[in-house]
């Protein structure tokens, strides 16, 4: 047998894959069998070898899979970035339902008024993509007043989940009949957790209550570490399937609910970009209202999906950075993007005393009212004394690129077919002009939109006739500026070829 201790070969550890182990072992076998020289296939020595050489290639795959999810940059499943966001304390932001107005409309012959309960379920018509129709319930009660009157009311996207009701506050002048799910019985133990049935959970929407004949409230926290032993709280947990979660203390962080008492929830589920829809678009009431009709409705806004996995792995480390106080102007940018909904932020001061923070929700949509007021609030408590905060919703410019009259042209080699050229440089531009790509204060130069399309393969030269902010003059092509509030979108996009097939 050879002296293997006068010639050891370096080890190659960057040599991870199939064929370096089994050239490796090879090599190896080489030097302390010098005698077996055999290397077909069919050889049993050699069937071991890539035996030994296939584990070893997948084993070194599930350690460099294993090393990427350990870091929020490079992990690739959204559980490990949902672990990474909540281990750094940032919450990422639920879905969110779209909300507008209904109007109820009585007939000529109805002579009385109708009083319509809040929770009332409104819908519209079957939606192919969805296999159902959509359906919106009342926020509040409403009276309808008789022979031919209307009222306008508040819907919001999504349906109360629950068949079983409870009482709160029984015996008092707010007593209330809660519409909840049993989600089972105590068990007395630390940590308990309890999974909602029905999905998708808007998450904002989750009420928890324990007790038998006289049900308690417990409150949401998203922070145990600032809770007793007596706190009556629990947390929320969304999986990255969408399935939410509901967990109590562990009597230290926390109370533990007592044994054998029964846990309710109160939530609704729906939400996300699929209730953003035109007006008059819902028609009917899903329990019959003698007498009376919907005449109209508003188009819907407002409804967001969850925070995609991009987005938490780029506001996440905002969060954190910013450690839950603001001093310069980008820890107000990073704090307002704590706030679930906001996507994007810019804060604006000429000085330090009064700070003007602008923000837009996912895919640049413009923040409601209530989303403003929340991240107000939530950065003024972080700020020094004596500092105003003011959050206003983020300026879209429209980016005009060509006119109908005098449209982009595109120069078309003649081996190329000029419809798909022009499919692809609109597409090139949509992506440019997308809200992945877009930021507050963006500069475009137009050298960059003649770069973008001439890289594309078939153009042999571009004319651009106009390139324009839409609201500024509509003439010649000129850098697209935006202020330090302002994004650029897609405007209006007119593309021609010249040559190709």
């Amino acid at each position: 047998m050879a002296d293997l201790t006068s010639s050891s070969p370096a080890i190659d550890y960057t040599s991870k894959d199939f064929e370096g182990f089994r050239q490796a072992m090879l090599d190896h076998a080489a030097r302390v069998y010098p005698e077996w020289s055999g290397r077909n296939t069919s050889d049993f020595g050699v069937l071991l070898v890539n035996l030994f050489a296939y584990m070893g290639d997948v084993l070194s795959y599930y350690q460099d899979a294993a090393a990427r999810e350990a870091f929020l940059e490079t992990a690739t499943q959204r559980s490990s970035v949902l672990a990474h966001a909540a281990i750094i304390g940032y919450t990422p932001a639920a879905a969110a339902p779209a909300t507008g107005t209904v109007t109820f409309a009585t007939e000529a012959t109805q002579t009385t008024d109708v009083f319509i309960p809040a929770g009332t379920q409104v819908t519209t018509a079957f939606i192919e993509s969805l296999d159902a129709p959509l359906t919106f319930e009342l926020d509040d009660a409403v009276t309808v007043p008789g022979q031919s009157g209307s009222v306008t009311a508040r819907v919001t996207e999504g349906a109360t989940a629950g068949s079983q009701t409870i009482t709160i506050g029984a015996g008092t002048a707010t007593e209330t009949l809660i519409l909840v799910e049993s989600l089972g019985t105590s068990d007395g133990t630390e940590n308990q957790a309890f999974t909602l049935p029905s999905s998708p959970v808007l998450v904002d929407s989750v009420r928890v209550f324990v007790g038998s004949d006289s049900p308690v409230e417990w409150q949401v926290t998203n922070d145990r570490l600032t809770t007793t032993g007596s706190d009556q709280v629990f947390t929320i947990t969304s999986s990255d399937t969408g399935v939410v979660t509901v967990t109590f203390g562990d009597g230290t962080l926390g109370a533990v609910p007592d044994l054998d008492v029964p846990v309710y929830a109160a939530y609704r589920v729906g939400g996300g970009a699929r209730g953003n829809i035109d007006a008059n678009q819902i028609i009917d009431v899903t329990v019959g209202l003698a007498g009376v009709y919907i005449a109209s409705s508003s188009a819907m806004t407002g409804g967001r999906e969850v925070e995609s996995t991009e987005s938490i792995r780029t506001n996440a480390p905002k969060t954190f950075r910013a450690q839950d106080r603001a001093v310069s102007l980008r820890d107000f940018e990073d704090l307002a993007l704590a706030v679930p909904g906001n996507s994007k932020a810019k804060a604006i001061g000429a000085h330090y005393s009064s700070i003007t923070i602008a923000t837009v929700g996912a895919d640049n949509a413009v923040p409601s009212d209530d989303q403003l007021t929340a991240t107000a609030r939530y950065v003024q408590d972080r700020t020094l004394t004596g500092v105003y905060v003011d959050v206003v919703p983020g300026t879209l410019v429209g980016v005009n690129i060509g006119s109908a009259s005098s449209p982009l042209v595109l120069g078309v080699y003649s081996n190329f077919r000029a419809a798909d050229v022009v499919l692809a440089a609109q597409k090139a531009l949509q992506d440019l002009l997308s809200s992945q790509r877009s930021s507050f204060g963006q500069r475009i130069p137009a050298s960059k939109i003649f770069a973008l399309l001439d890289g594309i393969p078939g153009v042999e030269y571009v004319t651009i006739p106009l390139l324009a902010r839409a609201d500024g003059q509509q003439t010649g092509a000129q850098d697209i500026i935006c202020r330090d509030w302002e994004i650029p979108v897609a405007g209006q996009i007119y593309i021609t070829a010249d040559g190709g097939q």
